[in-house]
């Protein structure tokens, strides 16, 4: 199993010129972590925030990749009623 954790300085993409082009913007944890999934990452815990050495909000969402059958990922129980 592999462990990361990805930081981000905001929650949500900030574009970046005035054209506001999909490919031009500073990503955000919510984009950074969905390219994650994408690759098979799962989230491992919530979201942590703190401040970075400026003082700036810094926001930190660890995330873990199965390598191998011997070590299952939890997985919820679909039968469980949630509300």
């Amino acid at each position: 199993m592999r462990y990361n954790v990805i930081t981000a300085n905001h929650m949500e993409d900030i574009p970046l010129g005035v054209m506001n082009w999909p490919s031009m913007v500073n990503q955000g944890l919510i984009s950074l972590v969905n390219d994650k999934l994408t690759e098979g990452w799962r989230p491992q815990g919530g979201i942590q925030r703190t401040q970075d050495e400026d003082g700036d909000p810094l926001f930190l969402q660890a995330i873990v990749l199965k390598t191998c059958d011997c070590d299952p990922l939890p997985c919820p129980d679909p039968e469980l009623d949630r509300q």
